[in-house]
């Protein structure tokens, strides 16, 4: 009886174990889901913003410089080339 007992025991913690590491796994997955979400929400809303910036920026025919790195540009509306 002894030996049975052992092994029920044994497969009750493995049991045990097995189900924690399945619910840490998962958990883990949503939390990265959430945290992917996340930085695409903000990337999305980093740039909606980038470009509502250069829109009212340029939006009266008026030149503006971005920069990127090192590298810099003017930008104009292109409808705005004719006019003056």
């Amino acid at each position: 009886m002894e030996k049975k007992e052992i092994l029920l025991w044994i497969l009750a913690v493995a049991l045990i174990v097995a189900v924690v590491y399945i619910a840490v796994e998962k958990l883990q997955a949503k939390q990265f889901q959430e945290l992917m979400k996340a930085y695409q929400q903000g990337y999305q809303k980093g740039l909606t913003d980038a470009i509502a910036a250069l829109y009212a920026q340029t939006e009266n025919c008026q030149v503006t410089t971005i920069t990127l790195g090192n590298k810099t540009r003017q930008l104009i509306d292109t409808a705005c080339i004719g006019k003056k």
